[in-house]
């Protein structure tokens, strides 16, 4: 019977280490940041296995009394059976990025499971020494415990595996300090609040006029994330290496600088992101502006003309300074003139100033909306520094593609619908940009399908309220995802005068795909504006 029960509290606490390890994993193993979710959630006690163990526990305690032994060992297996069940739905469920079990993640998975059972047995048997009722009292409790606090386990096991990790840190960038130095590429990094992967892959198609660039892959854009971008990607052909640089804090962009020494330097916008982990925009402005002085002299800093954060972080780079705007501005280096958006095409007028004359070039982009031409103009800004022509730049700019779930149109010819795929990790810019192109783009209806703004901090409510009042100005249908967190959009979206007529709730984003399966007709437009990460996606 103990067996049984020994089982069912490893299949409790597994399925609950798995969830808790995954969102772990997506908070860069942060303890803080996944009590903040468990807080935010009020989930630190899941009824079901609370109700599963309580109840078992207190069951087998009667039956013991009575020495009924035939029972206990059924209700011992109907434990095990249940929390075998439970265990194997947390690891099947939906994950929108699935938890990958890297050695970091197995070994603290591993140690938190074995340190949770050991509570329960050691405290199984303390009760033992009393009574065999004492005894399985003791182990429910405990199974109950480790399950409500499965996140002191998983900090315990960082805890004691923290000279583990340091050593495995220091050698995984040991070796990406030496590859640097071996392939010496000339670097650029890419910083900013919004915007960073787009111009990424912007930068590094223009940087593939002079031979091979390496931009950092997909969102690797934390240290680790750009140590194993070194190791796994980086070879003795590339030219270039485009690094992408994220901040959580203040000190990030400055490690990433100090790992990989950038000689050019781009700053997309300063704004709102993950505010909530910085607390203010001044302290975003800082970490932001750790790129611009890491920059040695003979290095380049650019930057955008029309906005006072970006220029004031300008002023602190010891190096020369470009600047692009997305209209003519006495100060810009590269400006657009005469943006327009036609058959999910950006067009616009590259300008480039060449001493007291200007270069013209018209560009017909893939990529979707004004912010995106900010995006390609900084490209463009790198390129005229290295010194390529405006309308060599035009065509380079013409041939990118959008990275995946950043405003990539999607043409069912067939349906006669157009789909805007916009849904990687939504700020209120991001999503205010987003519905000027559902605005812009000719459309019998305009539908909005989103769960809303996250990581605002203090802000976020507000900011969903004015994400719902865009809205209602631009869609005809607005599909919203998720219960109490889009409250807000639907304030909003009231203020803004939208006819409720014209809302749908959903719970899940599988809902929202089986409802717009049945709702879309020819002519529609649909922007999928924002897909929570897992952290957010039950809220």
């Amino acid at each position: 019977m103990f067996g049984l029960g020994l089982l069912g509290a490893a299949a409790l606490l597994s399925g609950r280490l798995h969830e808790l390890l995954h969102l772990l994993q997506l908070e860069h193993y942060e303890i803080s940041r996944l009590r903040v979710w468990i807080a935010r959630r009020s989930e630190r006690v899941q009824l079901a296995p609370a109700a599963l163990v309580a109840g078992g526990g207190g069951v087998l305690v009667l039956l013991t009394d009575v020495a009924a032994d035939v029972p206990s060992l059924a209700i011992a297996l109907l434990f095990a059976g249940l929390a075998s069940g439970y265990a194997i739905g947390r690891w099947r469920r939906p994950q929108a990025k699935p938890l990958v079990f890297t050695p970091r993640a197995r070994r603290l998975g591993s140690l938190a499971l074995l340190l949770g059972l050991a509570t329960v047995v050691a405290a199984a048997y303390a009760g033992a020494q009393v009574s065999l009722p004492a005894a399985i009292a003791a182990a429910a409790a405990t199974t109950l415990l480790s399950h409500v606090f499965a996140d002191a386990l998983l900090a315990a096991a960082n805890l004691v595996l923290s000279p583990v990790q340091g050593v495995e840190r220091r050698r995984f960038v040991k070796r990406a300090r030496g590859r640097l130095r071996a392939v010496s590429p000339r670097v650029v990094g890419i910083t900013g609040s919004y915007g960073k992967t787009t111009t990424k892959a912007c930068v590094a198609a223009v940087a593939g006029l002079r031979g091979p660039a390496y931009p950092t892959p997909a969102s690797f854009n934390s240290f680790l994330g750009v140590v194993r971008a070194i190791n796994e990607g980086l070879d003795p052909r590339h030219r270039t290496f485009v690094v992408e640089m994220g901040a959580y804090r203040r000190g990030d962009v400055a490690a990433l600088c100090e790992l990989v020494q950038p000689t050019v330097g781009i700053l997309t916008t300063v704004g709102p992101a993950h505010l909530e982990r910085f607390g203010s925009l001044e302290a975003i402005e800082v970490a932001k502006g750790e790129l611009a002085e890491a920059l040695p002299p003979d290095g380049r800093f650019i930057t955008r003309a029309e906005e006072a954060a970006c220029q004031r972080i300008a002023e602190r780079a010891g190096c020369p300074v470009d600047l692009f705007a997305t209209e003519p501005h006495p100060d810009a280096l590269v400006w657009a003139e005469e943006i327009t958006l036609e058959e999910g095409r950006t067009r616009f007028e590259l300008c480039i100033r060449r001493g007291a004359s200007v270069e013209r070039a018209p560009v017909k982009a893939r990529l979707l909306g004004a912010h995106n031409v900010a995006n390609l103009l900084a490209a463009a800004t790198f390129g005229v520094e290295s010194g390529v022509a405006a309308d060599v730049l035009a065509r380079v700019l013409g041939s990118i593609e959008p990275p995946a779930h950043r405003l990539a149109p999607i043409v069912n010819h067939a349906a006669g619908i157009v789909v805007i795929d916009d849904a990687y990790n939504a700020n209120p810019a991001g999503a205010a940009a987003a519905l000027g192109v559902l605005a812009a783009h000719p459309a019998r209806r305009r539908l909005l399908v989103t769960p809303g703004l996250v990581e605002l901090g203090d802000r976020e409510d507000e900011e969903n309220r004015k994400l719902g009042e865009r809205a209602a100005a631009v869609c005809d249908v607005v599909v919203l995802v998720g219960g109490e967190r889009t409250r807000p959009i639907r304030e909003g979206l009231q203020r803004g005068g939208f006819d409720e007529s014209g809302l749908r709730l959903v719970g899940d984003s599988s809902e929202a795909a089986a409802l717009l399966a049945t709702t879309t007709r020819s002519g529609d437009v649909v922007l999928f504006e924002n897909d929570l990460p897992d952290l957010y996606s039950r809220a």
